[in-house]
């Protein structure tokens, strides 16, 4: 499945434009090749359940500011003591909660020699992208998944 570069909007394989923006889609070289399979992966990777919907727009603005400290390690604990009643803050606060459990996952992978510290690296690259991803998603005011991790519910 391919991704227009402009807009990002799927598009039919063969298409030369993109119908929603316009944008030429050609592959012009083996080079855009690669990058049109990383693209291609990166927007799968992040495609995940949006259900922003489903939270008030007060409650977003309100406690955005919570939704990212979700994210921050232990600080998961702010939002989750003082925003109880949000269910946009507790939202990420849960998604929060998965991304500390994962990276102390990766903590105490380190903990074994050699294959341990390269698995704890693996690891802590791959929540450092979370993190990136759940903070920009909190800061857009979007309910949205985090990818791999987030279908999981901890927090109701």
């Amino acid at each position: 499945m391919r991704y227009c570069s402009s807009c990002g909007n799927h598009i039919d394989e063969k298409a030369k434009i993109c119908p929603v923006c316009g944008a030429k889609t050609e592959k012009s070289s083996a080079g855009s090749s690669f990058q049109t399979k990383l693209e291609d992966f990166i927007n799968n990777f992040t495609n995940t359940a949006n259900t922003t919907a489903d939270y008030s727009v007060d409650d977003i603005n309100k406690n955005r500011h919570m939704a990212i400290l979700a994210y921050l390690g232990l600080l998961f604990l702010v939002p989750l003591l003082a925003a109880k009643e949000s269910p946009f803050a507790r939202y990420h606060t849960n998604q929060g909660i998965l991304l500390f459990i994962v990276q102390a996952v990766g903590v105490a992978a380190t903990q074994i020699p050699y294959a341990g510290w390269a698995a704890g690296a693996i690891v802590n690259v791959f929540t450092t992208a979370l993190l990136i991803i759940g903070i920009i998603n909190a800061v857009k005011g979007e309910a949205k998944e985090l990818p791999v991790i987030g279908r999981f519910r901890i927090l109701n």
